[in-house]
């Protein structure tokens, strides 16, 4: 436990981040890794940064969630809104010293690159006008070539993926659920949090749940391709890798404007976006995917339609361009 403790364990994300990028900063500095360009990622850019600035190497910064202030603030909400959950909220464990540091990193970047709109606009608010580029990710190759067919009186089958805690919003979910008319059953894939409130645990005795917890990647893609929809009202995101997923098995998304939702999805054809907190919008949108099955399907085939032309090839290439850009000779 103690070497993996929070930040300051030496085997703690922060830990292993650390010393890479103290590894890193020292063969810039000793010019063994000769280079004009260095890439690095939240919370192990600083020393690599410093080093890189320091013999004029260009710096790219790659953020891949919202910025800790607009996260703080979000969770701070949900503590009070939802105060049965605040132990599911981790992120609020966070010291100010570790926050400090992600400043100082973005303010060392020549180029920061994001992967949502929510992201960028985090960034903008807490520091102005900065060089911010959002580029989404990719989707992977579709795993189906037609989506699931819901049977006549068969009830609605959703998923849900990701850590069963509420910065996911799984309350909401919870709550929406409750709200429902239509049958419906859900797969919820993803480990608990290591303190579950009382109100989790009962709904995961429901008989219409079923929680498979952590699984192999090719294991929730089968059960992704056996639903009918994807469920993931986060509170927030710097993307959701899962939204992808579920597209290339040919689910509709429902999901919040703080995901790369907006980014990649076009409400009401290949996905809904709904307000984060309202079960009641979730209600709304899982029930006329419920109550008419053509119209289900067709937001299916488009969601397949929207994974063929997001390829992570794609990514690649507009993330190969941006680096080919700004690299200048050290």
């Amino acid at each position: 436990t103690s070497l993996t403790r929070h930040e300051t364990g030496w085997a703690s994300v922060d830990g292993v981040y650390h010393a890479l990028d103290r590894a890193v900063a020292q063969r810039i500095r000793s010019a063994k890794c000769p280079a004009s360009t260095v890439y690095a990622y939240e919370d192990g850019a600083l020393e690599t940064f410093r080093a890189a600035e320091t013999t004029g190497v260009t710096r790219l910064y790659d953020l891949p969630i919202a910025h800790w202030r607009r996260c703080r603030q979000l969770l701070q909400e949900e503590a009070e809104r939802v105060p049965d959950w605040a132990c599911t909220m981790e992120g609020l464990r966070d010291s100010a010293e570790k926050h400090a540091r992600k400043d100082s990193e973005i303010e060392l970047a020549d180029h920061i690159l994001v992967a949502s709109s929510f992201t960028r606009d985090s960034l903008t608010s807490a520091f102005g006008d900065i060089p911010v580029h959002v580029t989404t990710y990719g989707c992977p190759p579709p795993i189906v070539t037609e989506p699931a067919r819901r049977a006549k009186d068969a009830p609605l089958e959703l998923l849900f993926a990701g850590h069963l805690a509420q910065r996911k919003g799984i309350a909401d979910l919870i709550a929406a659920l409750d709200l429902l008319e239509a049958d419906w059953r859900l797969t919820l894939a993803g480990p608990k949090p290591a303190a579950a409130p009382p109100a989790l645990e009962r709904f995961l005795s429901d008989e219409r749940v079923t929680w498979l917890g952590t699984v192999p990647h090719a294991t929730l893609l089968d059960h992704m391709a056996k639903s009918h929809a994807f469920v993931f009202p986060s509170i927030v995101e710097g993307f959701g890798m899962v939204i992808t997923e579920a597209l290339s098995a040919g689910l509709p998304v429902i999901t919040t404007p703080h995901t790369a939702g907006p980014d990649i999805l076009t409400d009401g054809v290949d996905g809904y976006i709904v307000p984060i907190r309202s079960p009641e919008a979730l209600a709304d949108r899982i029930t006329r995917l419920a109550d008419d099955e053509d119209h289900r399907h067709a937001m299916a085939r488009a969601a397949l339609s929207t994974a063929r032309r997001r390829s992570w090839a794609q990514y690649e290439a507009q993330i190969a361009d941006l680096v080919t850009t700004w690299d200048r000779p050290a």
